[in-house]
């Protein structure tokens, strides 16, 4: 299928053909009509991408510091890396579209063939979130429909006004400023609105707003016999602070100044402070978040109602129709003011999903490595790793969506890249699963069912009912199996094991964990498992790992931000005293180091700085055992090297620890090897 993207180096535009979606049961599988180009909003982003490195980073000071602060808490190389992936990955166009399904879903009342809106990029096929779509009444044509995103936003800034408004001030007629201004007129409110462009003004006029170029705060003073405007609305995109403070000029005291635009928000205090104004940002997603249960796009419905009842007009705001043949000329605009938007049709939208692409290869004799899923672990380190070992390549890839799969293949000369299962299964000796946690059960469970040799990102699974079905399934059918806890076979572990050699230890580990957007989907426990499952477990492992020499036989909760960051303290005890203390926090500073780790005895003691520095080592060979994991798992697919009973108990013990922790709360003490014992082995089959 044909995707409209960017590349973020040169700020060209590409029309890239990729694998088409795979269907997905929590996915709504659409085939685009129409997507709309805003002609503000898309434009300033491809010019952004033109422009020089020193221009991007004066417009963008937020993600300066993010990457300095990245430099000072893993390094430069590191940060290199992760930059140059970012801008190795195109960036996808678009954000209204209006397709059909390709399938009936049944649990979303939606048919085969039915029309909805959506958030979908600028792309022949996509897959959408439930609550990213909305269904388009059969009475509503397609071209207004597209313009719900607009719409969307336009009523959300609505909204924020307060009931007893009746005079409202909008700044800034482009696309929004227009749309927002008839609906403002369909509901009844009196509207002054400013603009540089008079051609813009007078379209506006048409819809009965008084329109200013000049002389804003006399004119609406002068309207509202001194009071000022109930509410001003700045749809306008401008980086200057002055729209926002001089607003405060003629908004009535106690008013309310609403931003759905871009603008400079640096804000002179006494102005607001004076008047008592209030400054209400308006979140485009409406009053949930756009991830959240029960998010519904309620505006857009009420934009699409607008329209049935003949009350608003958007059809003349359609500049021109294009199509996806000329990237070139997708983002060419005319020199004229008037030129709002631009529609881009897509043909054949019946047409037939191509999802398996192939490429000519040199032949290659070392095993080859499926991987499924393509995300940021996989592309920047796994691939790589894998790519570089003497035992084998990665030759195919299984996603769900196209662009990453492309990049991957033009990047890795990778043999197939695909959306569909069957395709992938095919013609692979060994299995690599990078996908989100809770899918881990089923990959597993298949790439046992196929005798295939799987090595699995962690966590392995996410409950104790799926660990108990796996580990049955594990030793009954012989075969090679890890969990990617890298960390456990780096140099500086191996070095440790041999040091300690038997005795007694205090291990103290200091995680920066950082601090994660609130709805991140490491955070959802329900799905995803939580963080003491998906990322803490490395730090349990490689505890283990570490003291071979004994066993594990209890944990304490010391501390725990279980409902926000999902993070904390933790002890873990050993049989011979040893101890390991984990402080695993997302309130440290950036600039300090993500990972710090103290192994002291009676005789030694060893500090390890983010695997890179050590105290009292000198390594040549440093890191965090990502080569050395890789490469034992390809050693032993090669040599048939089956995994034994007593490592297959030593990965489900490692998960049930993670599982066991991520349900503590603070003050708990859990005897985790009777647990075990009880819960794991007295279920299976020994």
């Amino acid at each position: 299928m044909k995707i409209l993207t960017q590349n973020l180096k040169s700020g060209k535009t590409d029309i890239l053909n990729v694998p088409s979606p795979t269907t997905n049961s929590n996915k709504i599988s659409v085939s685009n009509i129409y997507s709309l180009i805003s002609t503000g909003t898309e434009s300033s982003i491809v010019n952004f991408g033109k422009v020089g490195w020193i221009d991007k980073a004066r417009q963008q000071p937020d993600k300066v510091k993010d990457v300095i602060n990245k430099i000072k808490s893993s390094g430069l190389l590191d940060t290199y890396r992760a930059v140059k992936n970012k801008l190795d990955f195109p960036m996808t166009m678009g954000y209204s579209a209006v397709g059909i399904t390709t399938k009936a879903y049944e649990k979303y009342k939606l048919n085969k063939g039915q029309r909805i809106f959506t958030n979908s990029f600028h792309q022949e096929e996509a897959l959408i979130d439930f609550n990213m779509c909305v269904e388009i009444p059969d009475d509503l044509d397609s071209k207004s429909a597209v313009f719900g995103a607009i719409g969307g936003i336009a009523m959300q800034s609505i909204k924020c006004i307060p009931k007893e408004s009746k005079n409202i001030v909008l700044i800034g007629l482009g696309l929004l400023g227009q749309i927002t201004l008839r609906i403002l007129r369909a509901k009844g409110y009196h509207c002054i609105v400013f603009d540089l462009d008079i051609k813009k003004i007078e379209l506006a006029e048409k819809y009965g707003a008084i329109g200013v170029r000049e002389n804003l705060t006399e004119t609406v003073l002068n309207y509202t016999k001194g009071n000022g405007a109930d509410s001003t609305i700045i749809a306008a995109a401008s980086q200057s602070n002055e729209i926002i403070n001089e607003a405060t000029s003629y908004t009535k005291r106690k008013g309310k100044i609403i931003s759905s635009g871009v603008i400079g928000l640096n804000l002179i205090r006494d102005k607001f402070f004076k008047k008592q104004i209030e400054l209400v940002v308006s979140n485009s997603s409406g009053d949930k978040n756009h991830k959240g249960e029960g998010s519904s796009y309620e505006n857009i419905k009420h934009f699409f109602e607008l329209i049935l009842l003949n009350k608003l007009e958007v059809l003349d705001l359609i500049s021109e129709e294009t199509n996806l043949k000329n990237s070139d000329s997708i983002y060419l605009f005319p020199n004229n003011s008037m030129f709002f938007s631009k529609l881009i049709k897509y043909e054949n939208i019946n047409r037939r999903p191509d999802q398996t692409f192939l490429k000519q290869n040199k032949n290659k004799t070392e095993i080859k490595v499926g991987l499924i899923g393509i995300g940021n672990f996989a592309m920047s380190t796994l691939i790589p790793t894998i790519n570089k070992s003497a035992e084998g390549y990665v030759s195919s890839v299984l996603g769900r969506e196209g662009l990453s799969l492309y990049v991957a293949q033009n990047k890795f000369e990778i043999d197939m890249i695909t959306t569909n299962d069957s395709d992938f299964y095919k013609n692979i000796e060994a299995l690599c699963i990078t996908t989100p946690h809770q899918t881990h059960f089923y990959f597993v469970k298949k790439a046992i069912e196929l005798s295939l040799p799987v090595w699995v990102e962690k966590p392995l699974v996410i409950s104790n009912e799926e660990l108990v079905e796996v580990r049955k399934k594990m030793l009954l059918k012989k075969s090679i199996y890890a969990v990617g806890y890298n960390r456990s076979l780096a140099p500086w572990t191996s070095f440790m094991k041999k040091k300690i050699n038997g005795k007694k230890a205090k291990i103290d580990m200091k995680i920066n964990a950082g601090k994660l957007p609130d709805a991140h989907w490491l955070l959802d426990e329900k799905t995803c498992g939580g963080r003491i499952i998906g990322e803490f477990c490395h730090f349990i492992d490689l505890s283990l790992t570490i003291l071979h020499h004994t066993k594990l036989i209890s944990v304490e909760c010391i501390k725990r931000d279980r409902y926000y960051q999902d993070t904390g303290d933790f002890i873990l005890n050993f049989k011979d005293g040893s101890i390991v203390s984990i402080q695993y926090r997302y309130d440290l500073p950036a600039d300090v180091p993500k990972e710090k780790i103290i192994v002291e005895t009676s005789k030694f003691k060893y500090e390890n700085y983010n695997w890179k520095k050590f105290s009292g080592i000198n390594f040549i060979n440093k890191g965090k055992g990502h080569d050395q994991a890789i490469s034992s798992f390809l050693g032993r697919v090669k040599n048939n090297n089956f995994s034994t009973k007593d490592e297959i108990n030593n990965i489900c013990f490692s998960t049930y620890t993670a599982i066991s922790l991520q349900k503590m709360i603070k003050g708990d003490v859990f005897n985790i090897e009777e647990n075990y014992n009880n819960e794991i082995l007295g279920n299976l089959i020994n």
